[in-house]
């Protein structure tokens, strides 16, 4: 008689997946979104927080505030420079520095855990995507 098996038995059966994310954060390091926690390793050592403790999770756009107003010192260095070339320059190096850095902290998740005051900020290479992953697995 034949087999009704499709010759998987119990050995060789598909490993159960117990990450639901793995990415790269800009910033160096890795995020790995488990199926009840999330893991963030940095250079140091790596955060883990339990998805039941997880209260609110947010996708930080740019911060525009800082950006017009890095913007705005731009143009006074520039504007000053006829009167003072090296306040006016320092100035406008100083608008570009702030400018430079608000960029790089655009798409920020912020992870709000009960048991912590500060929320927990990341910069995961694809945001939507871990965003939708945490919201799911959140919703589960």
């Amino acid at each position: 008689m034949g087999d009704d098996t499709d010759g998987v038995t119990a050995d060789t059966a598909l490993p159960v997946r117990t990450e639901r994310y793995a990415g790269a954060l800009r910033t160096g390091g890795t995020v790995v979104l488990g199926v009840d926690r999330l893991v963030v390793d940095r250079d140091d050592e790596p955060v883990v927080v339990d998805l039941d403790d997880v209260v609110e999770v947010s996708l930080q756009d740019i911060d525009w505030f800082l950006a017009v107003m890095s913007v705005a010192l731009i143009g006074f260095g520039l504007l000053s420079l006829d009167r003072s070339v090296f306040l006016g320059g320092a100035f406008a190096v100083v608008g570009a520095a702030s400018l430079a850095l608000t960029y790089r902290k655009r798409y920020a998740l912020r992870i709000q855990v009960s048991g912590r005051t500060d929320p927990l900020r990341c910069f995961p290479a694809e945001p939507q995507t871990l965003l939708a992953e945490l919201e799911q697995a959140l919703a589960d």
